[in-house]
């Protein structure tokens, strides 16, 4: 998750109003994307197929109960195309793990709210953008440790060929919800999502 910026990668939104939803929670979570992508070691020369596992580990503490809270408020209508636990598991089988080593993993308590559509929004706005960031880190992972999708690298790149159309399809649906009255609560919402992220992470030990 967040490892790089979206909008670095994606053609889709190119000049944008500043009041509008998108500019917004850009604009506010600039910061902690940054601070978080410089913190996260994936990048770094140094990292190897340990501190890998251990992130993924991570990875799924945090995004294993974030769905299950998805899920809960989303009900039928959560979308199956962006359910991205089954990939996390399979990475950590091919990294080593058995199922029981998996389900003995710590799991994040601190999550960001998920109580309207808004902070839905401002939940899936970190998501996803990070799982298109993902599409950088699997050539960068593929190429520093010779991981690929089958040897523990399906979760960077969760969606395939289908990245940018659910990218885009994101931007629809938020541009859709765009109003003042609700805005904030979607730029809360992301907000409070990098920081919850950013301190399981650092609990993990798993930052610089």
């Amino acid at each position: 998750m967040v490892e790089a910026t979206p909008e670095s990668i994606s053609p889709v939104v190119t000049m944008l109003s500043p009041t509008s939803v998108l500019h917004q929670v850009r604009a506010a979570t600039a910061v902690q994307h940054r601070t978080l992508e410089a913190r996260l070691p994936l990048t770094s020369p140094d990292l190897d197929q340990c501190t890998y596992a251990r992130i993924i580990e991570a990875y799924y503490g945090f995004h294993a109960p974030l769905h299950d809270q998805i899920a809960k408020f989303s009900g039928a209508s959560a979308d199956p195309e962006r359910h991205k636990i089954p990939a996390l598991i399979k990475d950590l089988y091919a990294l080593g793990l058995n199922g029981e080593q998996i389900n003995a993993l710590p799991l994040c308590t601190r999550l960001p709210a998920i109580d309207s559509d808004a902070q839905l929004l401002g939940v899936m706005y970190v998501m996803e953008g990070a799982t298109l960031g993902g599409q950088v880190l699997r050539r960068l992972i593929a190429a520093r440790l010779g991981i690929d999708a089958d040897s523990g690298g399906e979760f960077l790149d969760v969606y395939g060929r289908d990245t940018g159309r659910l990218w885009k399809a994101f931007l629809k649906q938020l541009a859709a919800f765009d109003h003042p009255a609700y805005n904030s609560d979607v730029v809360d919402a992301a907000c409070e999502t990098f920081a919850c992220f950013e301190h399981w992470l650092d609990r993990a030990g798993v930052l610089l």
